[in-house]
């Protein structure tokens, strides 16, 4: 475990966190920090709990926006998987028609070449 002190409104907290996550949360914690100032500037000195409380509602409603935005996204992923699934059926049912349309001109021109050969031939006597 590695720790990392931070500060938030001027005060230092000591956490831990997994190795290599060191600047992930000093990062966190700065940004915790700087809505607590911005709160501050715009709110004054309303007590270390009710700042705390502020920036934490301001978090989670930034939270729940980006969950929405993930669950429409999700949808949305979702709808054109399924529309790219309709799309390549359409297209394997139109490759076969083809297919099967090809097969069959194949067939009547092999018809028609070996009815022109008889229809040529020089007739027996």
């Amino acid at each position: 475990m590695a720790e990392v002190t931070v500060t938030i409104n001027n005060k230092l907290y000591r956490l831990a966190c997994d190795e290599g996550e060191q600047q992930h949360l000093i990062s966190l914690a700065r940004d915790i920090d700087g809505r607590i100032e911005q709160l501050k500037a715009g709110f004054g000195e309303v007590g270390d709990m009710r700042l705390l409380l502020m920036a934490s509602l301001t978090i989670a409603d930034e939270l729940s926006e980006a969950k929405r935005l993930v669950r429409g996204l999700e949808a949305e992923a979702t709808s054109l998987r399924e529309e790219r699934s309709a799309v390549s059926n359409r297209l394997h049912a139109a490759q076969d028609q083809i297919a099967r349309t090809i097969i069959m001109a194949a067939e009547r021109v092999e018809r028609l070449s070996e009815r022109i050969s008889k229809d040529t031939s020089p007739a027996r006597e």
